[in-house]
């Protein structure tokens, strides 16, 4: 790559907990200033990284500054219009220059969004020209008032920042269309309760199968369960593991693939069960984290990496049981450097979970910090590895959604 750069994606979900789209972030490591969001960066970004590794078939959002608007017309020719939403950053003023480029864009077949959106008057610059308000949930003093205001106009509205389904509740009153933010893997505590029977006896067979140190042990974890014993087979001999011949019984699964294997995909699809009524973009994140922590700690020269694994899958217990982390992790018996990397951030294993909430986060502080602090990797690696979980995470979730 020309420039070393640190990319993110986050979610951005429909109604019904579908992601419709990702917002892709992303740093040139060249520059210090965030809005700094130059039209070669994107360029980079797509033809170094692949659009199609970063958000699979899915619409992406880009940050663009004044400095791509006023000169895109060369650039423009690599960006699927079908796929691309530009973001207008909050800084960009309607200048006759500004407004003439976003119709270029408009009559190239682009949509264009309006970025943290706080206000009515904000917007009427920009209002004939734009497919998305992205109201900032956090900063509006009147959310309600911006969607009344514009909703007679062919426009579609997205509550960003929304950190809690307590705010995603209250957008979803004012029929918001799209939602971004973190509320997706933080524990709903207004609904949360002591968990089901059903659901600890999840728990209990994620336990068995963590603690099992024979193929005859764990082979007894899956025996128990059925449903769980299809499912298992089913997802190995699903694309996404590549075998070139196909698995018919437990016990071949159980011998081609050995206990560590077997242990964390087991692991995966009890927590799958957990997340029945949760957005399916949790367990992706989770996914991708135990990818990535599994790459990073392999890349670092680190022995034992199926632990980071775990890690990264274990992360999200607390969405899936509602309650905090703490207290999730009192129904299961982990290895204690993995217990206190989920429990304490600054903790050798937690310094590397916490990573992965940077990147998703666009934390670019945090991420040179870790860089910077005698690590064993580079912005480019880092990227590398990211983008690699991110394609994988995505071929899981298409296996997963199959059984």
């Amino acid at each position: 790559m020309s420039n070393e750069i640190i990319i993110g994606r986050q979610p951005i979900f429909d109604r019904d907990f579908r992601v419709s789209a990702y917002e892709v972030l992303y740093r040139d490591t060249d520059t210090t200033d965030d809005a700094a969001m130059t039209a070669q960066v994107i360029v980079n970004t797509l033809i170094d990284l692949g659009l199609e590794n970063i958000a699979g078939s899915l619409p992406v959002f880009f940050n663009i500054d004044e400095t791509f608007l006023l000169n895109e017309t060369e650039l423009t020719q690599a960006l699927p219009p079908e796929l691309i939403y530009f973001e207008l950053l909050e800084t960009v003023q309607p200048t006759a220059e500004v407004l003439a480029a976003c119709q270029s864009l408009k009559d190239k077949g682009y949509k264009l969004a309006l970025d943290d959106v706080i206000d009515i008057d904000s917007v009427r610059p920009f209002i004939e020209y734009l497919n998305v308000i992205k109201i900032d949930w956090l900063d509006a003093a009147d959310p309600a008032a911006i969607v009344k205001e514009f909703r007679r106009y062919p426009v579609k509205f997205l509550a960003e920042k929304i950190d809690s389904y307590e705010s995603m509740e209250a957008a979803k009153q004012l029929n918001v269309d799209f939602y971004q933010g973190f509320f997706f893997c933080k524990p709903d505590t207004v609904s949360g309760t002591k968990p089901p029977e059903s659901r600890m006896s999840i728990l209990r067979a994620m336990q068995q199968a963590m603690t099992a140190t024979s193929i005859d042990e764990m082979f007894e974890v899956v025996r128990q369960d059925v449903t769980l014993s299809y499912r298992l087979l089913k997802y190995i001999n699903s694309a996404a593991f590549g075998l070139k011949r196909e698995v018919q019984s437990i016990e071949q699964a159980l011998s081609l693939l050995g206990l560590n294997n077997i242990r964390r995909w087991l692991t995966l699809l009890a927590m799958t069960s957990l997340g029945e009524n949760k957005p399916p973009e949790l367990i992706r994140q989770a996914l991708w984290r135990a990818r990535f922590l599994e790459s990073l700690a392999r890349h670092m020269g680190e022995n034992i990496v199926d632990d980071d694994f775990m890690m990264g899958l274990f992360s999200i217990l607390d969405a899936l049981l509602d309650c905090s982390m703490q207290e999730s992790l009192n129904e299961l018996s982990l290895v204690d450097h993995v217990h206190n990397g989920l429990i304490d951030l600054q903790s050798p294993m937690g310094k590397k979970l916490a990573l992965s909430f940077a990147i998703e986060q666009g934390d670019w502080d945090l991420i040179k910090n870790f860089t910077d602090d005698g690590r064993r990797i580079s912005y480019t690696d880092l990227t590398r590895l990211q983008v690699e979980g991110m394609h994988w995470a995505d071929e899981q979730m298409a296996a997963l959604t199959s059984l």
